[in-house]
């Protein structure tokens, strides 16, 4: 360009490149004719800066007082003078302020907490400014005769308060508050974070989205249903008595109106269980302190008491039947100690006042316990109807809180069903009672579960007790999957819940325990089962789901039959078993021990069955536990006389043995024993298991429907063939189970 002057010849002329840059260009005219805005200045004489809130918005601001902008908002303009913009504070130290922040709030709720126990809803509303001139204005109010919560609604809102004094609080006539806030900076010498608990099951603290804290409210809702089923319903009145004014599921009206009444005249301090050392609570609970130092004694019947659902004499016998026959089995989620402290000791009210105890829970385990004697066995629809109807009241009531005894319940509806041949109900019952124990955090340390007690203290028996009911739901959940071919939903994967220990047995018991020559223990039976659970899922994962290739199920199926013999190896003495011990009868007819037994042969048929055409391996393994089987179940007849008493377990072992030989024959005609073994097999599950099962008259009655059980297994598993399975884990979570539980397992093999 012609005037213009190369760096060079500038370099030449000596002139400055600084100030040749700094010369206003043409293009700039307008820009030099712009007139400099002047300094405003604030009411300190210091430069005046954009006030906050136009900071905030990222809005000019026209410096005024106040500004256009929070003029047009209706806000308060923030004068702005001090620049902070190149005064930077580092992290630690921001760090350091915000620790100290969370230190005081919390011992500030802390304190609240302990002086409003009963309005801590209105309290969360106000601001900590708030509440500590509230604290000021009450304590001054206590000498006054005025009230402090009435002084605290007229305190303006967000005064100001220099946090930095709370710990030297002093008052010359509050020594009680002086003393709680000192206390609590001395034990929180060092700025720590509070532990967030959950909220009705979700993994955030505040709860879900649409959450909105709930009324508390007991578990048991339905109007009258402490009274007696049985006990209403006598020799001389049948199930159909409607002719007799019969309401309420047989139950005739005066029986109940004279329930209700003989109820309220109960004393609370007479005919019931007393604990060694009970804990009492504020909402008039009483907690167990010591399982080991607890006694319970059974109420003295009266006149007065004759329609009490803890005297009833047909409910007795049919928790006896519970106990005593098909406890621990898979029923190990009702933990007995502890359920019948709460059957004897709180029926006053209703069951309100019980932990581990409820209405729907009792009349669900007398459901299938009266199945088990030919004298109880017409009540056990009616005592199933009664739970039903209560439990799905309280499953859909939105304002009802979680209980675990509705998880309880459920689970024992389901293995009646279970019982019944209904598996489409067994499902839905005990899907049901999975998506409850969710709601309120079964899975996670009982510490954090949400219940309607969840703001009390938890002893450690409740915390070992707890432990129990979820590992003994997770086997429960297990083998339900395991009989209907589905997925199961509890994993050790997603439970932070500790291990179950030894629980000791309870005095008083005596009547609700089968007595024989083995010592029950419940903790490492359950361990292990819930190692043979793990096997279980993945397996069936990798040989139904992931696996198409005939030779490649087969291949896998044998290296599961490997894993779950490997894992026999390694159980504990006392667990171990033999031909010899199987044909000792006071042994094989324990149910407290060979449950575990008939677990491992059930896996084993279920596995198997389906292959029997393409491996040899697998017919080798099924003839052998036909034989095993064969011999418990003589046992059993031989020593009881009869099949009242037979488990669930039983029952659906005589099935698999049933179905298994029947392939057999087909595949070989010519062996005689396997007939012969089909007409055992058969006429026990026909005639013998019947009157305690429905199941039986159920596939006699339909015969398209034992082909339809047959088949269901295989179905289930072809129609979740989209399922993905996320193996990743896999090893983490056996490495996560041998710690755990401390059993090595599979060592030449992991899975």
């Amino acid at each position: 360009m012609e005037g213009s002057l190369s760096l060079g010849e500038m370099k030449q002329n000596g002139t400055p490149i600084a100030a040749f840059s700094q010369s206003p260009l043409p293009n700039d005219e307008n820009q030099r004719k712009k007139p400099k805005k002047a300094v405003v200045l604030g009411p300190n004489g210091k430069k005046r800066l954009s006030c906050y809130n136009c900071r905030k918005r990222r809005k000019r601001c026209d410096l005024g007082y106040p500004c256009e902008s929070c003029k047009k908002l209706g806000i308060e303009c923030n004068i702005n003078e001090e620049d902070l913009r190149k005064k930077r504070y580092s992290s630690s130290y921001v760090k350091s302020l915000e620790a100290h922040i969370t230190y005081l709030e919390t011992n500030l709720k802390t304190v609240v907490d302990e002086f409003y126990p009963n309005n801590t809803q209105g309290l969360e509303n106000r601001m900590i400014g708030d509440v500590m001139s509230g604290f000021m204005s009450e304590e001054k109010d206590k000498f006054n005769g005025t009230s402090g919560m009435t002084k605290l609604k007229e305190e303006p809102k967000n005064p100001k308060i220099n946090y930095t004094i709370l710990p030297n609080i002093s008052f010359s006539k509050h020594d009680e508050f002086t003393t709680k806030v000192k206390k609590l900076a001395k034990q929180q010498s060092s700025p720590e974070l509070k532990k967030k608990s959950f909220v009705k099951g979700s993994l955030y603290p505040e709860g879900p989205v649409p959450y909105k804290p709930r009324p508390t409210t007991h578990s048991s809702t339905s109007s009258g249903s402490l009274q007696t089923v049985s006990s209403m319903s006598s020799s001389s009145t049948s199930l159909a008595g409607s002719e007799t004014g019969v309401t309420n599921h047989g139950l005739p009206e005066e029986h109940i109106t004279a329930n209700i009444d003989t109820i309220d005249k109960q004393s609370s301090s007479e005919n019931l269980v007393g604990l060694v050392q009970p804990v009492a609570e504020k909402s008039g609970k009483e907690r167990i302190s010591d399982l080991k130092t607890t006694v319970i004694k059974r109420p003295v019947s009266s006149s007065s008491d004759e329609y009490s659902i803890n005297t009833d004499p047909l409910i007795l016998q049919s928790l006896s039947n519970f106990y005593r026959w098909l406890y621990p089995g898979h029923f190990i989620f009702v933990h007995r100690e502890s359920f019948l402290y709460g059957f004897f000791n709180h029926s006053k009210n209703n069951y309100a006042d019980s932990h581990y105890c409820s209405t729907e829970l009792i009349y669900a385990m007398c459901a299938i316990g009266s199945r088990l004697s030919p004298e109880t066995q017409n009540m056990s629809e009616l005592y199933y109807e009664q739970s039903k109807n209560t439990l799905l009241k309280l499953v859909f009531d939105e304002q009802n809180n979680a209980s675990i005894t509705t998880v309880q319940a459920l689970f024992c509806l389901a293995f009646y069903e279970l019982g019944k041949g209904c598996n489409q109900l067994a499902w839905y019952f005990s899907g049901l009672a999975i998506r409850v124990g969710y709601d309120m955090g079964f899975q996670l340390d009982p510490k954090v579960w949400y219940t309607d007690d969840s703001k009390s203290q938890l002893t450690e028996s409740e915390l070992e007790i707890r432990s129990r009911i979820y590992w003994g739901c997770y086997i429960a959940d297990h083998f339900i999957c395991l009989m209907l071919g589905r997925t199961s939903t509890l994993s050790v994967s997603n439970s932070t819940i500790p291990e179950s220990d030894e629980l000791p047995e309870v005095e008083g018991t005596e009547e609700f325990r089968f007595i024989g020559k083995h010592v029950l223990q419940i903790s490492l039976p359950l361990k292990n089962l819930i190692i043979l659970s793990r096997i279980v899922q993945v397996f069936t994962s990798k040989i139904f789901i992931e696996s198409d290739d005939t030779n490649v199920r087969v291949e896998l199926l044998n290296t599961f039959n490997s894993q779950v013999f490997q894992w026999r190896q390694s159980l504990p003495g006392f667990l171990q078993w033999s031909k010899k011990l199987l044909e000792d009868e006071d042994v094989s007819t324990d149910p407290t021990i060979s449950y575990f037994w008939y677990y491992y042969y059930i896996v084993l048929l279920t596995f198997n069955k389906p292959f029997l055409e393409e491996s040899e391996e697998s017919r080798g393994v099924v003839i052998e536990i036909l034989d095993d089987l064969e011999t418990l179940f003589d046992n059993f007849n031989k020593k009881l006389g009869n099949f009242n008493f037979a488990t669930l377990y039983q029952l659906y072992a005589c099935l698999l043995a049933i179905t298994c030989l029947k392939k057999l024959i087909i595949l070989d005609g010519k062996n005689t024993n396997w007939q012969r073994q089909l007409n055992y097999f058969h006429s026990i599950f026909y005639t013998k298991l019947s009157p305690a099962y429905a199941l039986p008259g159920k596939l006699q009655e339909d015969v398209s429907l034992e082909a339809e059980q047959e088949k269901q297994t295989a179905l289930n598993q072809v129609n979740n063939i989209n399922y993905t399975h996320d193996f990743s884990l896999s090893n983490e979570i056996d490495d996560m189970i041998k710690e755990l539980f401390g059993i090595a397992y599979n060592p030449s093999q992991p899975l």
